[in-house]
């Protein structure tokens, strides 16, 4: 798979869950997961080796979410780890430098428990970009 441009969005993370603890954030604007989120996170999500930060609850998952015009209906949904290598072996084949597509993954942390949710990163995938073997944008880990 290719390398993507990373951003983490672990600044905030731990930003957010400072506030809570300091009381500046209520729990219910924390763990406001939606009916969509955590239905995908539930179907779709790889298990995180971290516990919920909130509540402690190893039914964590990562969940991918894509974005991209050249992806047309399939922008804003949530996909399998395989699904999303299909997409970016189908747009960006050896050899095509000159697109100026794009592709970004959006990884989320979901607890199923609490509705704790947070944006991890983003995984930005461009023509042109390295090759490597390289598991992204999360990495798979069996289920416990």
């Amino acid at each position: 798979m290719r390398e993507p441009t990373r951003i983490s969005h672990d600044l905030d993370r731990r930003r957010t869950l400072r506030a809570f603890r300091a009381g500046e954030l209520s729990r219910s604007e924390v763990c406001d997961a939606g009916r969509s989120l955590r239905s995908s996170a539930e179907v779709l999500g790889v298990r995180s080796e971290s516990p919920c930060p909130l509540c402690d609850s190893c039914e964590v998952r990562e969940v991918a979410w894509v974005y991209g015009s050249a992806i047309a209906e399939k922008s804003g949904t949530a996909r399998s780890l395989s699904e999303i290598r299909a997409i970016v072996a189908t747009l960006f084949p050896d050899g095509d430098v000159q697109s100026a597509k794009e592709l970004t993954v959006h990884t989320v942390e979901v607890c199923l428990r609490c509705g704790w949710n947070h944006l991890l990163r983003e995984d930005t995938y461009r023509a042109g970009a390295e090759s490597t073997e390289q598991e992204s944008p999360a990495t798979e880990r069996p289920a416990r």
